[in-house]
């Protein structure tokens, strides 16, 4: 009976064990039927990390957080493919084939951070000086202009040195472009020492850099040279139109005279009345008319020769503010001379009254040449009469200039 009793009790103890083992197995093999936490439990574990600061962060929260991340990645990603490009710049300009190194220099406007493109405009002023490619140092020379850059304004200057010709020109572009007033010595220097009998490009590119700095200082250097007829054509007719641009009113008798001289070569004539209107001489008006009354005198044939000069005469008035201009304009206006006509429509389309605006209708659809209807017709799409006409490429304008028989 004891042992009956000693066998029902193990076996009873081995059921039980058996019954674990398999809930164990059962758990592990299937994990969604692990014991989840009683709602009650899990609210009190929640409030306990409350209660310990680990609040999880809000959706919104986490939105946020990632958009100024993915901000800062893209920001990061622009800075550094500013940087690679900078970086290329800089190496093509320092082993590139020279055609490369030409690309690489305009490539600078490229270049947005400010830090990296002085460092790549300090590397081309460098480049002035030590470069052995003369087209190599115009570009870079050209850049600095371009780009305004102040920092490097010497080497600029310096350029005015330099054994080439080309080099020298694109200098004094730069340098009135950037406006370096401290180059005006060397400038004045330079041109004093020029071959004013011989004309060049350095010479008209020194004489423009010296009016684009405003030099006042040259103009009776200037006057003389022009007086004197050992001095070329061409520098003559540049110090004319610098005298219009740095002078003043007491230069009045000196280009009045200039203009009014029969003798004198027609353009240079016509630089001359520029210049009176550029610098505002109302007490010239009288001359001016002087000169068109006789010019109007003249035949056909010899009308011709001056149209150029009488044209100036009148955009001369135009400018002083001379009333007398407006039925000059309007005889330009029906000429039969289609140059003439073209040049009138473009001085009477600054005035803004209603007759002008009926010259210009009736021009841009009756008159015989095209280019003096397009140019009518650009006057009134300016003024917003007209809209603007599309569709007409420069070819087929060339064809309508060549059709005008005028």
């Amino acid at each position: 009976m004891n042992n009956l009793f000693s066998l029902s009790r193990s076996i009873i103890i081995i059921s039980l064990i058996l019954i674990s083992v398999l809930q164990l197995n059962s758990q592990t093999a299937d994990p969604s039927k692990k014991v989840l936490p009683s709602p009650e439990k899990k609210t009190e574990a929640e409030k306990i990390n409350k209660t310990a600061g680990n609040k999880t962060p809000s959706e919104t929260e986490k939105k946020s957080k990632d958009k100024k991340t993915a901000s800062v990645k893209e920001l990061s990603k622009e800075q550094m493919n500013e940087k690679q490009k900078a970086d290329k710049i800089s190496r093509t300009l320092d082993y590139g084939i020279q055609k490369d190194r030409k690309i690489a220099i305009n490539m600078i406007k490229e270049i947005n951070d400010e830090q990296l493109k002085k460092s790549l405009l300090q590397k081309l002023a460098a480049m002035i000086s030590n470069d052995s490619d003369m087209e190599i140092r115009k570009y870079a020379v050209t850049a600095l202009g371009d780009h305004n850059s102040i920092e490097n304004s010497q080497a600029v200057i310096h350029a005015l040195d330099d054994e080439n010709d080309d080099v020298r020109i694109a200098a004094c572009y730069s340098i009135g472009k950037m406006k370096l007033t401290a180059s005006k010595p060397k400038l004045i220097e330079i041109l004093k020492k020029q071959d004013l009998a011989n004309p060049s490009n350095f010479t008209d590119a020194v004489i423009i850099a010296l009016g684009d700095l405003n030099s006042p200082e040259v103009i009776e250097f200037a006057m003389e040279s022009v007086k004197n007829i050992k001095t070329s054509k061409m520098v003559r007719e540049r110090l004319t139109l610098f005298i219009g641009k740095c002078g003043s009113p007491a230069q009045k008798d000196f280009l009045v005279s200039l203009y009014k001289d029969n003798e004198e070569d027609m353009t240079i004539r016509s630089y001359a009345v520029k210049s009176i209107a550029k610098l505002k001489i109302n007490e010239s008006a009288g001359d001016i008319k002087e000169i068109i009354k006789e010019i109007d005198s003249y035949s056909f044939s010899k009308k011709k020769k001056y149209y150029d000069l009488y044209m100036q005469s009148v955009t001369a008035l135009v400018e002083l503010g001379d009333t007398d201009s407006i039925p000059l304009l309007m005889n330009s206006v029906r000429s039969d001379n289609a140059e003439v006509r073209y040049k009138a429509i473009n001085l009477i389309k600054e005035f803004n009254d209603e007759r002008t605006i009926d010259i210009l209708k009736y021009k841009m659809k009756n008159d015989p040449s095209s280019k003096v209807r397009r140019a009518a017709r650009k006057a009134l799409e300016e003024k917003g009469v007209v809209e603007k006409e599309s569709g007409k490429n420069n070819s087929t304008e060339q064809e309508e200039n060549n059709n005008d028989t005028e």
